[in-house]
């Protein structure tokens, strides 16, 4: 499903947050990628769909993640930003999920179905005439994630999906994600989420992949996650 070949990305100072990366990602897959802050995670997700090109190539299906490529690239692979208000921007909820189809020309009646279909996914089927700004940040989570299910990519990458929720909001999204068809890629730092739904783990640090494997063994490794900041 994708293809990432001696992937290398440096920021404007000229510091290096992704470096020589290559990984797989077989349809239907579900990973996570884990680290410590600063280890490139975000970085790497931000390639997926072309909003970051490096040195190296992305390739989704047959398609290398280029200029001449990109719209197609960003209707197949959806993204979901750390902070909710990073994409939602609109008066409703409504708006806000609408807003990639009304974009790409979707007739009205169009919208309104997938609309509605996305919101009944993330569990806020009534939710259409609401103010994203009267959310609870769990509440915005999971209209962030319909504004890109609406859209029917083929790959879902979401960063951090469940930072700074309260334990009910977390265990929404752990059990919507779990419920996913697309393939997932999720950047996290909760582990136990890892342990629960990510048959597979990639860890990052300072740049680089220094773990790809099976997550049950990568998590009881106990000097691996220390050696690489996931654990005290």
């Amino acid at each position: 499903m994708i293809s990432i070949n001696d992937l290398s990305f440096a920021y404007d100072d000229g510091r290096m947050a992704i470096e020589h990366v290559s990984l797989d990602f077989k349809p239907g897959e579900k990973a996570a990628l884990v680290g410590p802050n600063g280890a490139g995670k975000t970085t790497l997700l931000l390639h997926l769909n072309g909003i970051l090109r490096g040195q190296g190539s992305v390739v989704v299906g047959e398609q290398a993640v280029d200029d001449r490529t990109i719209k197609a690239i960003r209707a197949r692979v959806g993204l979901v930003f750390q902070s909710p208000d990073d994409q939602l921007f609109s008066s409703s909820v409504f708006d806000d999920v609408a807003y990639g189809l009304v974009y790409q020309g979707e007739e009205k009646i169009v919208i309104r179905e997938k609309v509605a279909q996305a919101l009944e996914v993330v569990g806020m089927p009534d939710s259409q005439a609401r103010s994203p700004y009267h959310l609870s940040l769990g509440e915005k989570k999971r209209v962030a994630l319909a504004t890109v299910l609406c859209m029917q990519p083929e790959v879902l990458a979401l960063d951090e999906p469940t930072a700074g929720l309260d334990p009910r909001g977390r265990r929404g999204i752990l059990n919507l994600l779990a419920d996913l068809d697309q393939t997932l890629i999720v950047a996290t730092h909760d582990l136990e989420m890892v342990r629960e739904i990510f048959p597979r783990v990639i860890i990052m640090d300072a740049g680089r992949v220094v773990y790809d494997g099976e997550t049950q063994a990568a998590l009881a490794d106990r000097a691996l996650l220390e050696a690489h900041g996931l654990i005290g």
